[in-house]
């Protein structure tokens, strides 16, 4: 650590002036001697009380509670410290608090954010119902791009999105006696039929399930359909206009 300068300015020690004693005449001198720091620095202030109008030309180290707050200077009616996140940074937080609390947070208070006044925060609208999303690109090739948008909370599948496949269903079987109807609970129990130039008695108790292997669809595919995960709802945050905290 460098050393510090210190000026000694004597003093006029009046021609009247008596002692007693070495300790007497040492004390003579140091109450006439005066001193100060080297260069434009001339002390600070200390502490959890406000400087008194005196010393307001010193930055105040302020303590709460004797633990150390900020370095404040006092200008223009206030004792006033800088914020270390800039108007305007691109940084922004997660608040998991209400807008109420938010107003409060960070040293800030209610009202129009200023330079010296309000809240220090703010909700940030754009990210408003979105995820945010590191950029690059998907395993499936859609890239996200800075600033970028996309996806939806809910999708309609169309028939681009349906692959081959089989339905499960009830095949029914009409022959030679029986009736038109495709349901089998109105077949009579004893069906006549043809068997090798005669007609026989059988007896169909039970039909086969049988499956159908789609080869297009026709019409809508059906209503759309919630796309979202699991998820919880925060506040992403950006800082206000106000420069400055306050204190005093």
């Amino acid at each position: 650590m460098p050393n510090t300068t210190v000026n000694l300015v004597k003093g006029t020690i009046p021609t009247s002036a008596c002692f007693s004693s070495v300790q007497a005449l040492y004390d003579l001198v140091i109450d006439s001697t005066t001193a100060h720091v080297k260069g434009e620095y001339s002390l600070f202030n200390f502490g959890d009380t406000v400087p008194a109008v005196s010393d307001q030309d010193k930055p105040w180290i302020r303590t709460i509670g004797n633990a150390p707050d900020k370095i404040y200077v006092y200008d223009n009616g206030y004792w006033m410290s800088l914020h270390p996140v800039p108007v305007g940074s691109y940084e922004r937080r997660i608040w998991t608090g209400t807008t109420a609390q938010l107003a409060e947070y960070d040293g800030g208070s209610a009202g129009t954010a200023t330079a010296l006044t309000g809240p220090f925060w703010e909700v940030d609208a754009d990210f408003a119902a979105v995820f945010p999303v590191g950029v690059g690109s998907f395993a499936a090739g859609t890239e996200v791009t800075y600033g970028g948008t996309g996806g939806a909370d809910q999708v309609t599948l169309e028939t681009s999105h349906v692959p081959d496949h089989k339905h499960l269903g009830e095949a029914y079987y009409r022959v030679s006696g029986g009736t038109a109807s495709s349901d089998p609970s109105s077949l009579a129990s004893n069906i006549k039929h043809e068997n090798s130039g005669h007609t026989t008695d059988a007896n169909f108790s039970s039909f086969s399930q049988a499956g159908v292997k789609t080869t297009s669809i026709v019409g809508d595919i059906g209503e759309a359909h919630n796309n979202l995960p699991p998820y919880r709802g925060v506040y992403f945050i950006k800082r206000t206009v106000r420069q400055y905290y306050t204190a005093g």
